[in-house]
């Protein structure tokens, strides 16, 4: 082990003399390559989960790629929503029409597994930038590559086909590789510039040439930082470097609007509605919105610790650590503060302020949080150890109650021993108090690990139609009720070979007024509901938002009726026939 100093707990808390590198003993190897493991059980189960956790984008690009597919031509894009073609860039699309063989192979896991690829080549990112920094300390490499993993924002972004997985990655790489070939990268004037225009270029084709801004301004503060603020030496020196990184990466990003061949409509939809269209004040005072409400700067920067979800007092723990030894920060440290708090000053100009526009960053807040892990209190890994056990327990509530409401087994076997493994984890940890870090990203994985197992009920035979039912769609116009646009997409999953259309929610007790009489409807009815008129099959539905007196009667233990609907396939009738 590395020791720069000396540190030691006391059962109180109390964190004396100064931070040591993160043991680095064959033990603590293999305990941090056990939670990379977990890691990577815990993305892998329910890849193909009609529940991940993700965001409602997902099926946006999902049904542009399909639509891009069946038209034979990478390019224009194409979307059965006329005001949803040119959302994004065209390399996501690019990725799933490649993935499923141009539709060929349309399923869920195609769609998202190279979003975990993605995700974890940021981790190995992470790790190595965090190896470089602890002087080659493997265990803290590791852990930094596990934290990044562990954070909420990184598990609900990092699987679902989003453009995130894909834009972290290349962003994060940019800056990867300035650290890691310093000091030549920073004094390079024509293949590092080259380099990181190439790498941001991918950046941008994937998620918006907005991304420019802070990735430059980041660059800028860094190079201004490494020549100490000579404003001669930077104007002369660094600047035509940047100047050519930048114009390299729009050129890459350009070629959207050379082998499209309906540019304008990708400046109006594109840059326009998508990206100018941010700008636009949600309320009459640009500074009034950004001072207070939801989408205000305070709000944004809680973004940062609902970003990290279970490890949000650790990440605190952090920021407070980093400012007490700021004086003993090394380079690198100092370069990935600016770094983060580069993205959030740019990014707090917009007036729609979101944390998932900190995602990119979150690499790098995962191994500043392994330079300050040994600084911590015990404390903020004992609120992660409770806020996963309070999930896991819960979990394994709803899980008996409802096993003993149903007579069918609907559980996997392995749903047991993952509740138990999880509970039984913080447990665990309350007995070893001297080691309560090393606890801290296993039971946040096995808390995401373990509603991954409940949700994944619906992925089994009560949550998916009879073949017979789905027999009988295909070929005919299916109307599905949905919340958010393009949600229908997921049921082309369930039925296979049906045409699928999305109706109001509003009306999903009894379905659109505009069917056919050869169309089927899909109406959403309470559980214990009886089979309406012309039915033809039926899957168990989550019940994804709850009223004030529902979550009360799920306390009280009614689970079933407030939990669990009832989604049925039913053929076209008159719309009063469809009223529960």
């Amino acid at each position: 082990m590395h020791a720069v100093s000396t540190q030691q707990k006391t059962y109180s808390g109390t964190v004396l003399t100064s931070v040591s590198d993160i043991p680095d003993s064959l033990l603590s190897r293999v305990s941090a390559v056990a939670a990379i493991l977990l890691a990577l059980v815990t993305y892998l189960h329910g890849l193909g989960s009609l529940h991940i956790m993700g965001n409602g984008d997902e099926m946006v690009y999902a049904q542009i790629t399909r639509a891009t597919a069946a038209s034979g031509h990478w390019l224009p894009l194409v979307s059965e929503m006329p005001d949803m073609v040119n959302t994004k860039p065209p390399l996501l699309f690019w990725q799933g029409i490649l993935t499923t063989d141009w539709g060929h192979r349309w399923n869920l896991v195609s769609l998202r597994w190279p979003s975990l690829v993605w995700t974890f080549l940021a981790a190995l990112l992470a790790g190595l930038v965090a190896w470089r920094t602890t002087r080659n300390n493997l265990t803290a490499g590791l852990l930094a590559a596990s934290l990044y993993l562990g954070f909420l924002s990184t598990y609900r972004y990092g699987r679902p086909f989003l453009t995130n997985p894909p834009e972290t990655f290349w962003v994060f790489f940019c800056f990867f590789a300035m650290l890691k070939w310093r000091p030549f990268s920073f004094s390079s004037r024509l293949i590092f510039p080259t380099l990181i225009g190439s790498i941001a270029g991918f950046a941008l084709l994937t998620k918006s040439f907005a991304q420019l801004l802070p990735i430059g301004v980041a660059l800028t503060w860094w190079h201004l930082s490494q020549c100490r603020w000579n404003w001669r030496t930077f104007f002369f020196y660094r600047a035509p470097s940047l100047a050519w990184t930048a114009t390299l990466a729009l050129g890459i990003f350009s070629l959207w609007f050379v082998l499209d061949p309906n540019p304008a409509a990708i400046w109006k939809e594109f840059v326009v509605g998508e990206n100018i269209g941010k700008m636009a004040p949600s309320q009459s005072n640009y500074l009034l919105a950004m001072l207070w409400g939801r989408t205000s700067i305070w709000g944004f920067f809680m973004g940062w610790f609902l970003n990290a979800g279970f490890l949000a007092f650790p990440l605190l723990g952090t920021m407070i650590r980093a400012w007490q030894h700021r004086s003993e920060a090394t380079q690198d440290e100092k370069l990935l503060w600016i770094l983060t708090i580069s993205f959030f000053l740019v990014f707090c100009i917009p007036t729609q302020r979101s944390g998932r526009y900190l995602l990119e960053v979150m690499p790098a807040i995962a191994v500043l949080m392994v330079i300050h892990w040994r600084r911590l209190l015990p404390q903020a890994f004992l609120t992660t150890l409770i806020a996963a056990g309070v999930l896991s327990t819960g979990v394994a509530w709803v899980s008996l109650t409802l096993a003993r409401e149903t007579s069918e087994d609907i559980f996997n076997w392995w749903h047991w021993p993952i509740l138990i493994g999880s509970i039984a984890l913080p447990v665990v940890a309350f007995f070893d108090r001297f080691n309560l870090d090393r606890y801290a990203v296993p039971s946040t994985l096995c808390a995401y690990l373990s509603l991954s197992s409940f949700v994944g009920i619906f992925d089994g035979p009560s949550g998916r139609f009879s073949a017979d039912a789905i027999a009988v769609a295909a070929n005919r116009v299916v109307w599905v009720p949905e919340n958010f646009r393009a949600a229908a997409e997921l049921e082309r999953t369930l039925l296979p070979g049906a045409r699928v259309r999305g109706y109001d929610i509003a009306l999903r007790h009894k379905g659109p007024e505009n069917m056919a009489a050869e169309d089927l409807v899909l109406v959403i009815l309470p559980l214990s509901e009886a089979a309406p008129p012309g039915a033809i099959g039926s899957r168990i539905e989550l019940i994804s938002r709850h009223s004030r007196e529902q979550l009360f009667e799920l306390a009280q233990g009614r689970i079933q009726e407030n939990l669990f609907c009832k989604q049925w396939l039913l053929t076209a009738q008159p719309v009063e026939n469809f009223r529960p």
